[in-house]
This record gives C-alpha cells, sequence and structure tokens, in this order.
C-alpha cells in the first residue's frame, strides 16, 4: 500500500533529534537523523540541562506539536531494543516509577524478543506476524491519537487514545542499551516518499 493512500502528503513531517535533549550516553549523526548508545562515549563534556534525560537512553525531537495531523517513520532494522513514540513536552528526565502513559509516553518498545505497548499499570503484548524494520508513528493532535504502523506494509499495530493534553507533544526516541553487543545498530528517522 502506498502512503498517500494512508497519509496526506501534509502529514509527513521532517522530524530531528534535539541533542539537548539526548542522554549523555547517545550519539548524534551529524544530521540529527541516527541515534545510538555509545558505551565508550566520554560524556564529561556533555553539558547538564533541564531539558536533558540522565537516567534513561532517550531523546525527544526538536520539533513539537499540539495541533494538526504528522506522521513520521523510524528504522530499527538491526535492533535487538529499542522504544519510540510520543511524550508530552514536560516528562520526567530523570527515573520515574512509571514509564507508561500515565506519566505522558505514549510508546512502542522491542523488548525480549517481544513487542510491547507500553500501558498502564502494565505493558500490553502486541502480536505482529513479520519483524518490524521500519515504524510509522502517526500522532493526531485533533482525534488525541497516536497509531503506530508497519511502515512497509502500512499495517496498523496498535493505537493510544490520548486524552487531551494541553503541552506540546514530541517524538520520542530511546535505542536502548548495547545488550552485550547485540543491540549497536542505531535507530533512524526515515523520510517516507509518497
Amino acid at each position: 500500500m502506498r502512503h498517500s493512500q494512508t497519509f496526506l502528503s501534509a502529514d509527513i513531517t521532517p522530524v530531528t533529534f534535539d541533542p539537548e535533549t539526548a542522554h549523555p550516553s547517545l550519539t548524534l549523526s551529524l544530521s540529527r537523523t541516527s541515534i545510538w548508545f555509545d558505551e565508550g562515549k566520554d560524556a564529561s563534556d556533555v553539558q547538564s540541562n533541564l531539558r536533558r534525560f540522565h537516567y534513561y537512553y532517550c531523546v525527544l525531537g526538536q520539533q513539537g506539536f499540539s495541533t494538526g495531523r504528522h506522521y513520521w517513520e523510524v528504522d530499527v532494522s538491526g535492533k535487538t531494543a529499542w522504544r519510540l513514540g510520543v511524550a508530552r513536552g514536560d516528562v520526567d528526565r530523570g527515573e520515574t516509577a512509571t514509564t507508561g502513559t500515565s506519566c505522558g509516553l505514549w510508546t512502542l518498545a522491542l523488548k525480549g524478543g517481544s513487542l510491547l505497548a507500553c500501558t498502564d499499570p502494565k505493558p500490553t503484548k502486541v502480536n505482529v506476524s513479520v519483524h518490524l524494520v521500519r515504524v510509522g508513528v502517526f500522532l493526531d493532535c485533533e482525534k488525541e491519537e497516536v497509531t503506530f504502523y508497519n511502515a512497509v506494509t502500512m499495517a496498523p499495530i496498535y493505537t493510544f487514545s490520548m486524552g487531551t493534553v494541553t503541552v506540546s507533544l514530541f517524538p520520542f526516541f530511546n535505542p536502548c542499551d548495547t545488550d552485550d553487543g547485540q543491540n549497536t545498530a542505531p535507530i533512524q528517522i526515515h523520510t517516507p516518499s509518497l
């Protein structure tokens, strides 16, 4: 199925990573479209700020949204663990008791070979028929929904109903740690073509 059959071209949103929010152990490409956990990184020169994640290996997108429909894709091929989706702009940047919807995260994760929708009070296992290589994230601010797609086939995976959110929403990414060398591939923002 072509993207144009599902999304209007206006829905496809260019997204880049915001380096000011990136955990110190994450390294970004110069284009800010690829990011990975860097086990040996010297983080001593990374400036601390209130926007930076300092517990989980996360980064937000540079662009925030409060209206409209927005779609972006993330290449997760070669990964054994990842987490991505949408976050409230005021999401906690440190350790939290919960990392699901109640703390302002609407995310999908691959962990231990299982695909999970990160719901509260516990994650919801999601069954997919194929190994995901590229994930599409569709944020509809008016419908207050986030829907994930297999971006290769455009088959829907899971939809979160967000409820009313009064702050801006940002793309959210976590490439996870290296998993003893098994999870060294980056996650990359992929710009789809119509």
